[in-house]
């Protein structure tokens, strides 16, 4: 997707020639038209939180680890720091992806930090442990059949999920010191999951024999979908973890001699896409040729030569293919889900040329 500076970016019929503004405050949208290598750029990199921004003094910051058979157990950075580090390649999106800012709560970085397994081995696991709580400085309201009280953003993955290699207590984004919009002091990263699972500002992991069910992980971002069964549709609640098979069309690019490329994104679980394929207009599915990242939790791009395409307005969408999974049309995605999370179908964008 690399291309010369004299290249032109193509505006888009269906959205704004650039990511539209945020919402609120301390919100950021990738515009993904704008990325044109492996990484998205740090500055570039989404950014959304549920609270403001924790002030924190990294001088005096501490992580305390509870729950583990050396007893509770506190780190300064510089601790956390000086021990052996990994560098992971990771895409990852909001649950809550969608249309707004051209699917714009994704990016792709290169995270550096402590693994978590390796840690925790050496604290010691107790044999009870059933799941691992990650607990953020920023605070949070839950509340309770009518009850409202404070508490910190907290999420939690099973023992297994969190010994994975590849979990990484980050402090380094894109070879850089990791910054307060993303995390700093430390941030969890979970390769494949959603951005809800990468809590930022940590500063508390427990081991915990039970089950963790904050408002974060088993009241809000739960995801509703109806089953059929027979001629009934039965819904069942799960909550948000991994990332289900998507691709988006980022943008379409005219070259120096004027020739015509599609060029898209696609991310996964670190599953192994195996293709992705773009349709013009009403015409059949077109393999496109893939430019696979470093690692299988890196996003993939994608490209597609358009020769010679009639003037007037055309619908681009791509789908992704992993295995005997294909990514489904937006109405299939969306026809049985109750909840916004997890959109997953395929997305249409419309160009004037």
């Amino acid at each position: 997707m690399q291309g010369s500076s004299t290249e032109e970016i193509l505006p888009w019929a269906d959205l704004p020639s650039s990511v539209p503004p945020p919402s609120r405050p301390g919100i950021r949208y990738t515009d993904l038209s704008k990325i044109a290598t492996a990484r998205a750029p740090t500055p570039e990199f989404f950014v959304l939180q549920h609270h403001d921004i924790p002030r924190i003094e990294p001088g005096s910051w501490k992580l305390l680890i509870t729950g583990c058979e050396r007893g509770d157990v506190s780190l300064t950075l510089e601790e956390i720091v000086s021990r052996p580090s990994r560098r992971v390649a990771a895409a990852f999106e909001c649950a809550g992806n969608g249309g707004v800012g051209m699917q714009g709560l994704v990016g792709s970085a290169e995270w550096e930090g402590l693994p978590l397994a390796s840690l925790l081995h050496e604290l010691g696991v107790p044999s009870q442990t059933r799941e691992v709580v990650f607990v953020g400085a920023d605070g949070a309201e839950e509340r309770l059949r009518g009850n409202q009280y404070p508490s910190r953003f907290a999420r939690s993955l099973a023992l297994p999920d969190a010994l994975g290699p590849d979990v990484l207590l980050v402090h380094r984004m894109n070879g850089a010191p990791l910054l307060a919009e993303h995390g700093a002091p430390l941030r969890l990263l979970v390769p494949g999951w959603y951005g809800v699972s990468q809590v930022k500002w940590l500063e508390r992991i427990e081991l915990s024999p039970s089950r963790f069910m904050g408002w974060f992980m088993a009241k809000e971002y739960v995801t509703v979908r109806g089953l059929r069964r027979g001629d009934e549709i039965e819904h069942r609640a799960t909550s948000v973890g991994k990332m289900r098979l998507k691709s988006v069309v980022a943008r379409v690019v005219r070259s120096d001699e004027g020739s015509l490329r599609i060029e898209g994104l696609a991310w996964f679980d670190g599953t192994p896409i195996d293709a992705v394929e773009v349709r013009i207009d009403e015409g059949g599915w077109e393999p496109a040729a893939l430019e696979r990242g470093s690692s299988p939790h890196d996003w993939i791009r994608f490209t597609l030569a358009w020769p010679s395409p009639s003037p007037g307005e055309h619908v681009l969408v791509s789908r992704a293919r992993a295995g005997a999974r294909i990514q489904p049309t937006d109405s299939e995605a969306s026809e049985l889900k109750a909840t916004p999370w997890e959109n997953d179908g395929q997305f249409a964008r419309r160009i004037v040329l």
